[in-house]
């Protein structure tokens, strides 16, 4: 009798026998790997819980914070190199002396510390926007060469961080947008609270002073600041309006 046909394996049975082994062997792996425990978080109480989160808010708040310092000196720099090519404009009798169309504040003058190799363009205004981009000349004191002694505040950590290098005897070069170049000397540098700075905007005679935060390494705003005084000692011939040089 003509035997059968082999009749075709069911689709859950094995085609052959090392194919079938491999995948006993693995469903018998799955069976015996061991249930997932419960997560980190999970298995922390709830006051672990808390401490984690005040731990991380702490960090991000770090974080933050070291981001808002870069992000302002940045500013700071880059403000910089505009207040420069303004003034460099009024100094080529372009009256217009705001950086960029919304300021609400002009370029006075730049001040120099030759020995340090440090300059910035000052603002007119000591306003909160004014200080994050410059110096500036507080405009109830005299213009910086005038009778009188003129103010000129900065940030300590931004344009009058270098504020704390300036030696008596220094020299203080300060050139206005009218062209006017005034030559000072640093005197003694000291510390004193805000409202007892012992500044005479009225004095006699042509005083210069550059006042910024102290201490120079603290974070938050104190009452305190750093003072450095300066006399005038001459005036150079005027820069040209039109061709930004010495006039002769």
């Amino acid at each position: 009798m003509p035997s059968s046909p082999a009749r075709p394996l069911s689709s859950g049975a094995c085609r052959s026998p090392p194919s079938c082994l491999r995948e006993c062997a693995a469903v018998a792996a799955d069976n015996e790997r061991p249930e997932p425990g419960p997560g980190f978080l999970a298995r922390l109480s709830a006051v672990e819980t808390i401490v984690l989160a005040i731990i991380a808010l702490i960090a991000l708040a770090g974080l933050l914070l070291i981001g808002k310092g870069f992000y302002m000196k940045a500013k700071a720099e880059v403000s910089q190199v505009l207040l420069k090519r303004t003034f460099e404009a009024q100094l080529h009798g372009n009256p217009d002396g705001k950086p960029w169309p919304w300021a609400d504040f002009q370029t006075a003058a730049e001040i120099t510390a030759p020995r340090l190799n440090r300059s910035a363009v000052v603002l007119e205004g000591a306003s909160g926007e004014a200080l994050a981009f410059g110096p500036a000349w507080l405009t109830t004191t005299p213009l910086p060469g005038d009778e009188g002694t003129s103010v000129i505040a900065a940030h300590r950590d931004t344009h009058f961080r270098w504020l704390k290098d300036v030696n008596p005897g220094d020299l203080l070069v300060l050139t206005r947008k009218d062209g006017r170049r005034f030559l000072f000397r640093a005197g003694e540098s000291r510390v004193a609270r805000w409202d007892e700075s012992g500044i005479n905007a009225s004095a006699t005679g042509h005083h210069l002073a550059l006042a910024t935060c102290w201490p120079f390494d603290a974070i938050e705003q104190g009452p305190m600041r750093y003072i450095v005084n300066a006399e005038l000692i001459g005036e150079q011939r005027p820069v040209s309006l039109t061709t930004g040089s010495i006039s002769k």
